[in-house]
């Protein structure tokens, strides 16, 4: 069985309305959805949650309860370089093991790139040039290093994908973002937003155009997944 990972539940929720004949529980507070995907039968897609220690505690709690084939951890990230774009769909080069990579060769509609995970949002082209130049990575996101490290000692095949959501020059409402959404309990906070932007007007706009960012992103993630599940092998 594959299991399809996102932190979210705005990146897993277009993937998990394609499944057919779905079930969908919580396993030890893991929301989970198993069911037919495209030609194959039996995915699962579970919600990791946001950041390191809560998609570590989660990742573990599937491999005791599922048996899984293969890992695929999917969902958004920042871009560290100019030449990234909102939307575009990445996969990562030093995290990805070559069991899944093999099976990309004839896919298009995605690039290679170097990820690292951090434990904060980067809201500024300042904060970006500062990671990149650390890490020597052009994405960032808060849990690949983390689940690819768990996923390794179970010897399944790992693929860390990522759509864009911020570009390198977007100065992200951090403030909003932080209000809006309680990354303990992966849900959103919509009451304490309208209550932080009645008093931080000025982000309002940069707010607008980060949702309307991460729906393109996630549009074209689920496209792209839609076909890796067709193409990864029939027995996994």
């Amino acid at each position: 069985m594959i299991c399809f990972a996102f932190p979210l539940a705005h990146e897993a929720e277009s993937l998990e309305k394609l499944c057919q004949q779905k079930d969908q529980f919580q396993v030890e507070g893991v929301h989970c959805t198993l069911g037919n995907l495209g030609r194959r039968t039996k995915v699962l897609i579970a919600r990791v949650g946001m950041g390191e220690a809560a998609a570590a505690d989660n990742t573990e709690t599937i491999f005791q309860f599922f048996k899984i084939k293969a890992f695929i951890l999917a969902g958004y990230g920042g871009s560290l370089v100019p030449p990234m774009k909102v939307g575009q769909v990445v996969v990562s080069s030093n995290f990805s093991n070559e069991a899944v990579l093999g099976f990309l060769r004839m896919l298009s509609g995605f690039d290679f790139a170097s990820f690292c995970t951090i434990d904060e949002v980067v809201g500024t082209p300042a904060g970006r040039d500062l990671i990149a130049r650390a890490t020597q990575a052009q994405v960032a996101d808060m849990e690949t290093e983390t689940v690819a490290n768990i996923v390794g000692t179970r010897n399944v095949p790992f693929l860390a994908v990522r759509a864009i959501s911020d570009d390198y020059q977007h100065v992200l409402p951090v403030g909003a973002l932080a209000a809006g959404f309680n990354a303990s309990l992966g849900k959103p906070t919509p009451v304490r937003l309208l209550k932080y932007l009645a008093t931080h007007p000025g982000e309002i706009n940069p707010m607008r155009k980060f949702i309307g960012d991460i729906s393109i992103a996630r549009k074209n993630l689920t496209r792209f997944l839609q076909t890796l599940n067709n193409e990864l092998p029939a027995g996994w």
